[in-house]
């Protein structure tokens, strides 16, 4: 059965359920709006898949004919979906159990067409919390109608939390000089997206930076005082310091007010009940202004003390605070000073993840969700075998500690070089699994699933070839800022990062090069030939994958030039010439720049633009 999340129990039946155009969708007559916007939604499926438009009807009494919409008593969001040979069936608990029920029912609409299969469904999910991540701040900022669509893909896949992850990024009243390149979001769109998520039974959480990763206000000329570092503002740009450093000055009582002033602001934007207060990787605390008051009272006290701060400051609004607990972890002592209302966002991204950093958070009594990431930042497609494992292990964590909930991450790093659409199968996988941890279908058939649910890929191959290309990249993105932000000296950790870049240059062979780009070049074929199989509204997600490993073709070009400029090796035959590479990575960036403004407002495309300007001219250099 083709159906994700996997419903926790199907008994399938003889016969089918023919779905005709005089077939009807009846509300119980005690149903609201909230159901009559998820007869809305079947009927748009209906009519996207199978050309026809139902009626929407309803009716005191079950005719017992056509798809019949109800609700009854039941655990918070269950369903039960019953088609038979004469009828349909979908009983929610709750708005919600309804609303989910009626997606499970889009998808076998969506598979089979008018001939649905007869069969039983019982389902509920596991996890309280099933949510999604989204940085909409180190890059791409996307267009109000671009998150409304990730809403509706959330809430098909069954998820109910969505947080948008948020520096400069919003438009904040008296903080222009701030967000003034980087096209904000506004406070209308928040409220609208906000409203627009109620709808799809999804809670946007409001996440906001407010003692770490505050890059553009600290290097401000108004804030630039409240900075750990010294003369930050001087420095020009770099994608490496906006993401490792600029912590407040934990010892200037301004810093609190301002982290208060941008609440007070934000806040009331959300209907959630709940904030996410960041407060992650404040890696230049106790090591610039506060340093004398690190070495008497050590870095563990100023972080927990500066926390609680922020945790009493959102406390006054009435709002459940969370926050990344990765500091606090490297700090266990001080776990216990936290209240115990807070929730801890438990991340790990790697392959295998460490299970002891859930466990030390449980111990302490501690409210969690776990963390999982899609493996996208920085990489032109997103690692799908480091992604699924990662996913995989943290949900199984969640499980075991019982946790309140996951809640899947992306990220943007240097820029967002990433598309979206190559996020969305490790959204489906954690969406899939945070609603029913039984699911244990091996990685073939999940990619299968995925293809033909998401895709409409009726020969169930098109993630499989994602997964493929996912394993082409001999560098990443990443590798590609570190050796830039070295040669135009723009870091202020420039001294490390040859050293990096030398470790990696000496991984692989000139033949293995070779062998991934011609792999890649393989894959794009691919890609092309499996268009005409994709439903029409998926080829723009085709563009990107098609884009994203010519990016990768390229990027494996660039690998040997630099293997050959940067360490005493000589290479024998390069993929391009450097003249050659820079005329195709600026082709490659025209097609890259229109896809990102189809989804995206400008915001700081200029900054990806810049990054190839720069590679470009040293290649002619050469």
């Amino acid at each position: 059965m083709i159906i994700l999340p996997q419903p926790k129990e199907v008994i399938k039946k003889r016969g089918k359920f023919y779905l005709l155009p005089d077939s009807e969708i009846i509300l119980q007559a005690n149903c609201n709006s909230n159901n009559l916007e998820s007869a809305y939604e079947l009927k748009k499926e209906i009519k996207k898949n199978i050309s026809f438009s139902l009626n929407i009807n309803k009716s005191f009494n079950n005719p017992l004919k056509g798809i019949y919409l109800s609700k009854d008593k039941g655990k918070k969001e269950s369903y039960y979906l019953n088609i038979t040979k004469e009828y349909i069936e979908v009983i929610g608990a709750d708005d919600t159990g309804l609303f989910y029920g009626v997606q499970t029912l889009k998808q076998l609409i969506r598979i089979n067409g008018i001939e649905i299969p007869c069969l039983e469904i019982k389902d509920k999910p596991y996890f309280k919390v099933r949510g999604f991540y989204h940085d909409v701040t180190r890059g791409k900022v996307p267009t109000l109608e671009t998150l409304k669509k990730l809403v509706d893909k959330a809430s098909f896949y069954k998820l109910n939390q969505l947080q948008l992850y948020i520096e400069h990024t919003f438009a904040f009243k008296k903080q222009s000089e701030i967000w003034i390149g980087a096209d904000p979001l506004t406070s209308e769109e928040i409220l609208l997206l906000d409203e627009y998520c109620r709808k799809k039974h999804i809670e946007l959480v409001p996440s906001l930076s407010s003692f770490g990763h505050l890059y553009h206000a600290l290097t401000s000329q108004s804030f630039t005082e409240l900075c750990e570092l010294n003369n930050s503002i001087e420095k020009p740009f770099s994608f490496i310091d906006r993401m490792g450093h600029h912590t407040l000055d934990v010892t200037n009582p301004k810093s609190i007010e301002f982290v208060k002033s941008m609440f007070k602001e934000f806040i009331p934007l959300f209907s959630s009940n709940k904030f996410n207060i960041c407060a992650d990787e404040t890696f230049d605390l106790g090591k610039g202004k506060s340093k004398h008051l690190a070495k008497r009272l050590g870095v563990g006290r100023l972080y927990v003390n500066f926390l609680n701060k922020i945790i009493k400051n959102v406390k006054k609004y009435g709002k459940q605070v969370m926050f990344w607990g990765d500091i606090i972890l490297k700090y266990p002592e001080f776990i216990k000073e936290i209240p115990k209302d807070v929730i801890c966002l438990n991340w790990d991204y790697s392959k295998k993840p460490k299970e002891e950093k859930v466990k030390i958070i449980n111990e302490f009594g501690l409210k969690q969700y776990v963390c999982p990431g899609v493996s996208g930042w920085n990489k032109m497609m997103n690692n799908l075998d480091v992604s699924f494992s990662n996913i995989k292990d943290m949900v199984s964590y969640g499980k075991k500690y019982e946790v309140e909930g996951v809640l899947n991450t992306n990220w943007g790093d240097y820029g967002n070089i990433n598309f979206l659409a190559n996020s969305i199968p490790g959204m489906i996988y954690g969406a899939a699994l945070s609603w029913n941890t039984e699911f244990k279908d091996e990685v073939t058939k999940i990619d299968e699933k995925i293809s033909k649910i998401e895709y409409k890929d009726t020969k169930g191959e098109l993630v499989s070839i994602l997964r493929d290309l996912s394993n082409q990249q001999i560098i990443t993105w990443a590798e590609v800022i570190w050796w830039k932000e070295h040669y135009f000296k723009e870091c202020i950790e420039v001294k490390k990062l040859l050293e990096f870049l030398k470790e990696k240059l000496n991984k692989y062979t000139e033949k293995e090069v070779h062998d991934k780009y011609k792999k890649a070049c393989e894959i794009q074929k691919k890609l092309l030939k499996i268009a005409p199989l994709l439903s029409e509204d998926k080829k723009r997600d085709l563009e990107e994958f098609y884009i994203s490993a010519k990016g990768i073709s390229l990027i494996n070009s660039f690998y040997l030039i630099l293997k050959d400029q940067n360490i005493d090796i000589k290479i024998n035959n390069l993929i391009y010439e450097p003249a050659e590479l820079a005329d195709e990575l600026e082709k490659w960036f025209l097609e890259f720049s229109k896809l990102w403004r189809g989804k995206n407002k400008e915001s700081e495309l200029f900054r990806i633009k810049d990054t190839i300007i720069k590679i470009s001219n040293y290649l002619r250099k050469i």
